[in-house]
């Protein structure tokens, strides 16, 4: 009788745990939270109620595992129920040891993937990154799980920090589709793919990405030839991102971003295309576009006071590299900073292929990236920071 009552009670206990949310742990497995302990954030990625929220293009986390089984559970923004097919769902990418083990669209609030499942313990350095643009979604990684004798650990800090600021080109929008009558989607969209990404793998730095489609200095895309002055990308370059999405009530807009959490030793802008549409041959804007990319400039000094600026264009037109190499000149004459230079890359060619929208291909991206590296490392050798 007493064993009986024993088992009714027990079972009364675990459904009232279930209902109230308690219910029994897995003895199995184990959960880690992605924080400081466990994971190195990458890009402008941000710690809160225990996840790490992705907002920029390859923002996400890097850590190295030893385990027999890996989940990773991300959490969608306030519109990740949304269908894939209208084009704004983010992107997840991991990495295991350098090769691509799930290319996922997160489709609901919170979605669990198994990134390997083995008889034997396993070790590896595992990268988790949001490869679609802030603008469009946000995403977060909630939970780490592993067996129950699973370890994880933050991968170690590289000795190479480069920032990169840029456009849709950085955001690698439509490097998936050759199709250049396609437009717009987060499903070919991938920033792991582009000259930054490339680059950064090439010199095997740590890397943060600030860029935003359709923006730029003065002026972002222009159909009609009038100002897109709300698409001016300095105005927010001390933000954690631009986001028409929250999650779990977290605006990115409003969040200030600390530039003491990661200090870069190069920032490379790549700003002016979208500029071109709005400044076309007309002087005045030309010189519009100039100042403003002068007081960018100071305004980048001011962040990164130790860093080497270069400052890029070319890859989809070059109507402003002129201008870019003017800004540079102008900018050191009046402040004195000889760590700046400029870097045109060359622009794109049929034979490489064209993305949606007239967008760089993948071929395109690591020509710039081979030439971008080329020019970082010379800037290495010549002992400029």
């Amino acid at each position: 009788m007493i064993k009986k009552l024993f088992t009714v009670f027990t079972a009364n206990l675990l459904l009232l745990g279930c209902l109230y949310g308690y219910a029994p742990a897995n003895k199995d497995s184990i959960d880690f939270i992605p924080d400081t302990e466990h994971v190195k954030p990458l890009g402008r990625a941000l710690f809160f109620d225990d996840m790490l929220l992705m907002g920029y293009s390859c923002t996400g986390a890097e850590f190295k595992v030893k385990a027999k089984h890996l989940d990773i559970t991300i959490a969608g923004d306030n519109k990740a129920n949304m269908p894939v097919d209208n084009g704004s769902a983010a992107r997840i990418v991991v990495f295991v040891d350098g090769e691509r083990k799930l290319d996922e669209m997160i489709l609901s609030s919170s979605q669990t993937f198994t990134v390997f499942d083995n008889t034997q313990a396993e070790e590896a350095l595992v990268r988790v990154i949001k490869v679609s643009e802030a603008t469009s979604s946000l995403a977060a990684i909630s939970k780490i799980t592993t067996d129950k004798d699973g370890v994880i650990y933050p991968a170690e800090e590289r000795k190479l920090k480069l920032e990169f600021i840029g456009d849709s080109i950085t955001c690698g929008y439509g490097v998936d589709d050759l199709d250049r009558n396609h437009h717009f989607k987060t499903s070919t969209e991938d920033s792991s793919k582009t000259y930054a990404y490339k680059t950064a793998a090439n010199l095997d730095a740590d890397y943060s990405m600030v860029s935003i489609s359709g923006w730029g200095i003065i002026s972002g895309y222009s159909g009609d030839g009038k100002k897109q002055a709300n698409s001016q990308l300095p105005r927010y370059y001390d933000r954690l991102a631009v986001s028409w999405s929250t999650i779990d009530g977290v605006d990115p807009k409003v969040v200030r971003w600390d530039f003491n959490s990661f200090v870069p030793d190069i920032v490379v802008v790549n700003l002016g295309t979208n500029d071109s549409s709005y400044t076309k041959k007309d002087t005045a804007k030309i010189a519009e576009y100039k100042d403003a990319y002068v007081e960018f400039l100071k305004d980048i000094r001011t962040k990164n006071e130790k860093a080497y600026i270069i400052c890029s264009l070319g890859m989809m037109g070059q109507d402003l590299c002129a201008a870019v190499k003017e800004a540079v000149t102008e900018y050191s004459s009046l402040t004195g900073d000889t760590r700046i230079c400029d870097l045109k890359f060359a622009n794109q060619s049929f034979a490489d292929g064209i993305a949606a929208d007239w967008h760089p291909s993948e071929k395109t991206h690591e020509k710039a990236a081979n030439l971008l590296t080329a020019k970082i490392k010379e800037i290495m050798a010549s002992g400029s920071f």
